[in-house]
């Protein structure tokens, strides 16, 4: 029976980061699947190359021998391990699954601030660390989202969480108590 995409993220993304753990290359691994995130993402055409069936094995391997060279050894041969095991379909699930096991043991979450309008960076910095301080977190990422219909207040969505203080709602729940009665 053939693996999901999902089950396949899983397993390697799994792998690797017990693998980084275990050689104590942790943090060098992050920061270099960060790297291969964006570069995988910004060009789609060289992900799908290194994913085709028709190519051939040797072109692969050469084609991708020739870009991974400034990676950690550890990286270079889990690339090529993913190459030859016709995973490299797989391989930005699989980044990223490695991304929350490193998440969830350095306690960092990310999530989303909406609000009428735009935060500044050092508002978007005091809502992040007063959540990350009341739910033991080290860190949370927000990134902002402007939704002019919210009238105003702030609605916070980290993981299945979420916090509505937005004017909007607030309004609707004294509808609905109004109209109740």
């Amino acid at each position: 029976m053939a693996l999901s995409k999902d089950q396949i993220a899983s397993r390697y993304g799994t792998a690797l980061f017990g693998f980084a753990q275990d050689q104590d290359c942790l943090e060098q691994l992050h920061r270099e699947v960060a790297v291969l995130l964006t570069v995988l993402q910004e060009n789609p055409d060289f992900l799908n190359m290194l994913s085709d069936p028709v190519l051939d094995k040797d072109e692969k391997r050469h084609v991708l021998d020739s870009v991974i060279g400034q990676f950690s050894t550890e990286m270079q041969g889990f690339l090529r391990l993913l190459l030859e095991y016709k995973r490299f379909d797989a391989v930005i699930d699989i980044l990223q699954n490695f991304n929350s096991h490193y998440d969830r043991l350095k306690k960092i979450a990310h999530g989303k601030a909406i609000s009428a309008v735009k935060l500044s960076d050092e508002q978007l910095q005091k809502v992040s660390q007063a959540y990350a301080d009341k739910y033991g977190l080290q860190e949370l990422q927000l990134t902002n989202e402007v939704k002019p219909e919210i009238l105003g207040g702030l609605i916070l969505q980290v993981g299945d969480r979420r916090i509505d203080g937005s004017i909007q709602t607030k309004l609707e729940q004294i509808r609905t108590q109004l109209t109740a009665k």
